[in-house]
């Protein structure tokens, strides 16, 4: 199977790196990999091996293509490479907007296209333990908190679109439940008007969900508690560890697995081999920035009930393109 990278910056590093493994199994062949910095696409075909370096998705062919430039440009390339492609990977949030998730999965249907989104915590080993556990469990309560510095060319995007979306897309999976009603949220802004900090509440059909994505933070936090009414659990993303407290005793798990973003990836070529596997969609995709928007007009309301208070003057609406062409 012949795949094809599509951006050649930091996290595209990663994915090459993954899919060199994944050729070495066997399962693939690196084709192509594309950027818009045709040297820097060049460099990346002598280092994993890829066979060509090109500029240009329409200078392509394959049966997998994976897409992974930046936030700005996700949805224009994955539209590029859906009107030539079979099976398409996009990472997440795969759009700015609601609007433009929409219309990908519109026409990822309207060509009959496999599709998968890059919702890569779903494929942690210590998320795939904790869903196990919470089926079984009454749920009543559960708290995300994904904090971590970023770096400098993400911090133009608001901390919702680009840490957030993972934790919201893990509430709807972990709950199994397609639609969440929020109930708070607050942003925390930079001089240049982008929130690097985020808290947020929501609903799943009376389950409570809560939210911090903070991106200024200089250690790296990835946390989901679960509250049921046995017992407390606590995924570590970073240790890789499971906490469970219980009336009957403490216990800590060390949950071991593979890479996720290489499970991940094996997981879509399967798929675009014929394997009826069950991944993150453009549906998933489109419930999560659907709720991303409902937090952002949220924080809307705070600002204007509380535009006259100067204990609120850094919590309010970000100057994002999203936020001023969506939102208005």
């Amino acid at each position: 199977m012949r795949a094809v990278l599509v951006g050649a910056g930091r996290w595209g590093e990663n994915v090459a790196r993954s899919l060199k493994q994944l050729e070495l199994e066997g399962m693939v062949t690196l084709s192509y990999v594309v950027d818009v910095d045709l040297s820097r696409a060049t460099e990346f075909s002598k280092k994993y091996g890829f066979q060509s370096a090109v500029s240009s998705v329409s200078e392509t062919s394959g049966d997998a293509y994976v897409i992974a430039t930046s936030i700005s440009t996700l949805s224009k390339v994955a539209r590029e490479a859906m009107e030539i492609a079979h099976c398409v990977f996009i990472e997440k949030p795969v759009a700015e907007t609601s609007r433009e998730a929409l219309e990908l999965l519109s026409l990822a249907e309207s060509r009959g296209l496999v599709h998968q989104v890059g919702y890569v915590s779903r494929f942690d080993p210590v998320v795939e333990e904790l869903k196990k556990r919470v089926t079984r469990e009454e749920i009543y309560g559960v708290r995300f908190r994904r904090l971590s510095k970023r770096p400098p060319r993400m911090r133009s995007y608001p901390v919702t679109l680009d840490l957030m979306t993972h934790d919201i897309d893990l509430a709807f999976y972990l709950l199994n439940q397609r639609s969440a009603k929020v109930v708070f949220s607050l942003f925390q802004i930079d001089s240049s008007g982008v929130p690097q900090r985020a808290v947020a509440g929501a609903t799943y059909d009376g389950v409570n969900a809560i939210f911090e994505a903070d991106g200024i933070l200089p250690v790296k936090i990835r946390e989901i508690d679960v509250l049921s009414e046995r017992e407390f659990l606590r995924a570590d993303l970073v240790s890789r560890v499971l906490t469970v407290r219980g009336e009957i005793g403490d216990s800590r798990i060390v949950i071991d697995g593979e890479e996720p973003l290489k499970r991940e990836l094996r997981v879509f070529i399967e798929r675009c081999g014929g394997k009826d596997i069950e991944a993150p969609s453009l549906k998933d995709a489109v419930a999560v920035l659907e709720l991303v928007e409902e937090i952002s007009r949220a924080a809307m309301k705070i600002r204007e009930s509380n535009k006259n208070s100067l204990s609120t003057k850094n919590i309010y609406l970000p100057q994002h393109r999203f936020y001023r062409d969506e939102l208005g």
